[in-house]
């Protein structure tokens, strides 16, 4: 049986002090750690901007039963993926993350053991892509947990990129695939269910479903593609897929001003998601343009500058053209019907999400 130790036991200044050991070890830079002037030891952190660089901040939050289920997101999950969707929003201006604050709101089932591993999964992550965690803050809830970070990133102000920057004739394109991170989420919902609904002795068997999984739980934000839209081609408008490709999609042609044509047979599956959603009796492209959690890169640029991106990497697709603004934003299916584009991603006040 794993240890449990109340966080009552160690305080909250017990709790810090292991925060702040776990955190040391977290980057190999030099840099980032000399220009963190004072970190977790102080009532603020302090940091040294780097010289003609433009700062970029970021914040996101995640709720218990809202964003993540700890029946089956492990807390180092949970650290990695904290930390995971604020780099994308970074890498999705065009900049490099630098330094974050985490805030954690405890409730009474979360034990020292379970923040060690968070931070575990947290730290994991910053030495992956090059940030450090700079402090942050704890707290008791009597609720559920909640987790926010908050991270400074860094850019040449002429590398920038916006969501307001399409322009018609644009071709509209994506890293990676899509869907397959809400193929997975489907699968450890539907394990949970049975696991519920059988006994106690129910084990399922997930190895099948790793590559969608891992796509869910633990999401690699796309520094690498950014890096080379930003250094070795021209780019229009940039985003990354966090709720959904059709929300993203309006995102853009709303903040530019202009409409777009996505084309199915062009929207990148792998079989992973494509076999998961087969068991489930829906449509991978659904998964593609609803589900969200991808965090790719969506992204328009002109006929040119993908000649170019193309000899530089196999790892982004065409989905579709920026047209004029009279003329809408549409879907067109395999067959040839053209039927309006809907944003039916992710809204956190909407009602039946």
């Amino acid at each position: 049986m794993a240890t449990f130790t109340p966080i009552s036991r160690v305080g909250e200044f017990g709790l810090i002090n292991l925060i702040k050991n776990i955190t040391d070890i977290q980057t190999d830079s030099p840099n980032l750690k000399s220009d963190l002037l004072m970190g977790i030891s102080d009532d603020a952190a302090v940091f040294k901007p780097t010289a003609d660089k433009v700062q970029i901040f970021t914040t996101d939050a995640m709720v218990e039963g809202v964003h993540f289920d700890l029946t089956y997101s492990s807390m180092q999950h949970l650290g990695w993926k904290a930390m995971a969707s604020n780099i994308s929003d970074i890498a999705a201006m065009g900049g490099e993350p630098r330094y974050a604050l985490i805030t954690l709101c405890l409730p009474q089932k979360i034990s020292v053991e379970m923040v060690e591993e968070f931070y575990t999964g947290a730290v994991f992550a910053c030495k992956k892509y090059n940030t450090l965690i700079a402090g942050g803050d704890t707290t008791a809830a009597s609720g559920n947990m909640i987790i926010s970070v908050s991270l400074i990133g860094e850019a040449d102000s002429q590398k920038l990129v916006y969501r307001n920057g399409a322009k018609v004739g644009d071709l509209v394109c994506v890293s990676g695939t899509l869907g397959t991170s809400h193929a997975g989420l489907k699968v450890l919902m539907r394990e949970k269910r049975n696991f519920l609904e059988k006994s106690e002795s129910f084990s399922p068997n997930l190895e099948p479903y790793k590559p969608a999984l891992e796509k869910y739980l633990m999401p690699k934000p796309r520094l690498d593609i950014a890096k080379l839209l930003t250094n070795e081609v021209k780019i229009n408008s940039l985003i990354d897929v966090s709720d959904g490709l059709a929300s993203e999609v309006h995102h853009i042609c709303r903040n530019s001003g202009v409409g777009a044509e996505i084309w199915e047979h062009n929207i990148p599956i792998d079989n992973i998601g494509r076999n998961i959603a087969e068991e489930f009796s829906e449509n991978i492209i659904d998964y593609a343009l609803y589900g969200g959690e991808e965090y790719e890169l969506l992204f328009t640029l002109t006929d040119e500058n993908y000649a170019k991106l193309e000899s530089l990497t196999s790892d982004v697709t065409i989905l579709g053209r920026i047209v004029d603004a009279s003329k809408g934003i549409y879907f067109i299916r395999e067959q040839g019907e053209r039927e309006e584009l809907t944003p039916r991603g992710w809204d956190h006040f909407k009602e039946n999400n």
